[in-house]
């Protein structure tokens, strides 16, 4: 009864009834954001954000409290080149697994540390898994996050997942306002690199395609417009 208290009912409910977590933007613009989880990573951060550039697409990142501590200029670049820094916990523990102090504690450490490095608080969070538990969106909104999922994955971080299956389910699921996840870090052994190479065509396709690239600050304005 606890563990369905504590866990599941917040969990389903905020992942799917409650109207403060953004899950999609505008059904009214052609605007799709990207987001990439559980950053930065030494190897794979640059190379996205050298992509980034190139395509002139701007991006919203998830980053660990841990990674970000680990791998402060990356960071900073991130913050440099006008893409959105998120808190995604400090070292991806799944809620479920968390008593309340602990949640207070790792969305803060998380908020706390990528405030240190780029001298701005962030203004989002999104939970390791998508999973909540009683206290997460509590913890978020005492620290004015906003909360953010997503509406498309591709599980760029599985094993048997190619570059091609990434492109595929990308350009297949993508609509008006689309929530693409992708990740810059853990996963199986080398994924990343999965989601880099897919990633210059995803951004091809949909330019093609008439859709624009937005940071989800951008979404959330269209959202109460």
């Amino acid at each position: 009864m606890l563990f369905t208290l504590y866990c599941l009912v917040p969990s389903y409910w905020a992942r799917n009834r409650s109207k403060k977590i953004i899950r999609t933007g505008s059904p009214l613009n052609k605007e799709v954001a990207l987001t990439f989880d559980d950053g930065p990573n030494p190897e794979y951060t640059p190379r996205l954000l050298d992509i980034l550039k190139e395509y002139q697409v701007p991006a919203s990142f998830f980053c660990l409290g841990r990674q970000a501590a680990l791998y402060p200029d990356i960071i900073k670049r991130i913050a440099r080149e006008g893409h959105i820094i998120g808190c995604h916990s400090y070292s991806h523990r799944h809620a479920w697994l968390m008593p309340p102090f602990y949640t207070m504690r790792d969305i803060k450490r998380t908020y706390e540390t990528i405030t240190r490095i780029t001298g701005n608080p962030p203004k989002w969070y999104r939970p390791p898994w998508g999973h909540f538990n009683a206290v997460s969106i509590y913890a978020a909104k005492r620290l004015n996050l906003n909360i953010a999922l997503w509406s498309v994955e591709a599980r760029d971080w599985a094993l048997d997942t190619t570059p091609e299956y990434i492109y595929n389910i990308v350009i297949d699921k993508c609509d008006k306002g689309s929530i693409i996840v992708l990740h810059d870090n853990r996963g199986t052994s080398g994924a990343p690199v999965k989601a880099l190479r897919a990633l210059p065509y995803i951004i091809s396709s949909l330019h093609e395609k008439g859709y624009k690239f937005v940071t989800l600050d951008r979404m959330k304005e269209a959202l109460n417009a």
